[in-house]
């Protein structure tokens, strides 16, 4: 990993070694993800199921997104739960976050099967431990016993159909509901926010435009939610909207478009949070939690505004760690992931939405309004399918050139070249204030990653 010269105003949270994210055999950045049947096999799944009981708890709390291999896997998942004399309380398709909120008000641990962002073809397995992220240690835990089952001859747990986690996810949510006048869009990506944020919003505003909410099992994320965001944006400007919100296929993110189309990403999400909670002088020790993607136009832009910056890993859970051991109010990432903790300790793409939306109407103010003066780097991310992550990370003429880049450019620049924690991926950013200069290294470094 590399990255810009480092301003006195910025933390980095160092992992493991080197700022490098050590993954494990089966877990990535967030959970397991693969392919149904291929690495996500009924005999691994099965496993991993068994293994919940290594984080010593009697009642496991299961949902999914909407994939068409949802119900295997997670029929899988409840067999080896049972099997191994945990109680499965299935709950159907509900957002992670919901899942997430009933994990910790009931202490249950947690399972939810989804693959995020990423195309119906793939499914994963988030883990949860009384309603947070597992911690290294505890997802090490369960590997070993994935690879080393314990021979359990006690009796069989009991399968418990559960529609209470839903229920009392939207009690919680429409506490936070101020009704507003504004023309809102929504865009459910045909994933788990389909029921949920329509019900909501539906509260939220009388002008509501709903699109991707007829989830098919092979529709989810298809050119629509956070990660196509053309829908959203055609469907804002040809309804004449004020605002439209994007969630991914399990609901933890949000990204957003103005009333003429143009893209508000996470970091400009937090920038608008944190500096409306710094004019009510309400933020946090004036330090914000941010992953190493965020813009650098973003950084300077905080600097200026007298915001500090801890910097972390990529990964909601290093967010959620940062905001936790330093006491703050507010983090994510550029991706979407965003975390209030006092409002709910997990990034959730409808509440935050709701957030923005309330903060808006208090302040009598467009989303484009507290923009004007953030001047956002051109950045690019180009995924690189490969064999061998490792191979291309340990690449010592890739990093030097990475090195004279950075000194081409005065260090005013962030390049990151990472793997992927959940696919065979290398993900090469670049980002620096020319779109042209930030397209000619980006294409450069790409070449340089594929012949590696």
């Amino acid at each position: 990993m590399c990255d810009t010269k480092k301003s006195d105003k910025i933390i980095h949270i160092k992992h493991i070694k080197k700022d490098v994210v050590v993954y494990m055999k089966y877990f990535g950045t967030d959970g397991m993800r693969g392919i149904p049947n291929i690495k996500l096999t009924v005999d691994i799944v099965s496993r991993i199921g068994a293994a919940l009981e290594s984080l010593n708890n009697k009642d496991v709390v299961l949902a999914t997104d909407t994939r068409l291999s949802k119900d295997m896997l997670a029929n899988a998942i409840t067999a080896g739960a049972l099997s191994h004399g945990m109680n499965v309380h299935y709950v159907g398709v509900i957002p992670t976050p919901a899942l997430i909120y009933y994990s910790r008000v009931k202490g249950y641990t947690g399972v939810m099967i989804t693959a995020s962002h990423n195309p119906y073809t793939d499914n994963g397995i988030k883990l949860l431990n009384r309603g947070f992220k597992l911690t290294d240690e505890e997802e090490a835990r369960v590997e070993e016993l994935m690879d080393n089952p314990i021979n359990y001859t006690g009796e069989i747990g009991t399968l418990i159909d559960e529609s209470k986690p839903l229920f009392d996810y939207l009690s919680f949510i429409e506490k936070h509901i101020v009704h507003s006048n504004l023309k809102i869009a929504i865009d459910c990506a045909n994933g788990a926010t389909f029921n949920t944020a329509p019900q909501v919003f539906s509260k939220v505003t009388d002008n509501l435009v709903v699109v991707a909410n007829t989830p098919n099992g092979t529709n989810i994320n298809n050119g629509c939610g956070s990660t196509h965001l053309e829908l959203l944006k055609k469907t804002v400007v040809e309804n004449k909207c004020d605002i439209g919100f994007a969630f991914d296929g399990d609901g933890d993110r949000v990204l957003c478009v103005d009333s003429d189309g143009n893209t508000v990403d996470g970091d400009m999400l937090i920038y608008l949070i944190a500096k409306y909670l710094k004019n009510k002088n309400k933020l946090n020790k004036d330090t914000i939690a941010l992953s190493m993607m965020s813009n650098l136009g973003l950084l300077h832009k905080l600097d200026a505004e007298g915001i500090k910056v801890i910097e972390t890993p990529v990964g909601d859970k290093y967010i959620a760690r940062a905001l936790k051991e330093h006491n703050l109010s507010v983090g994510g990432e550029n991706s979407g992931h965003i975390i209030v903790p006092d409002v709910l300790h997990t990034g959730d793409g409808v509440l935050n939405a709701i957030l923005v939306i309330n903060l808006l109407t208090e302040t009598n103010t467009t989303i484009s309004d507290w923009f004007k003066d953030l001047h956002m780097y051109a950045d690019k991310m180009v995924n690189v399918k490969v064999n061998d992550k490792a191979k291309v990370l340990n690449n010592e003429d890739l990093f030097k050139r990475i090195e004279e880049i950075k000194s081409e450019l005065n260090n005013d620049c962030k390049i990151i070249v990472r793997a992927s924690g959940t696919e065979d991926l290398i993900r090469v950013s670049v980002m620096c204030k020319d779109i042209n200069i930030m397209e000619k290294y980006s294409l450069e470094l790409v070449e340089m990653v594929k012949s590696i």
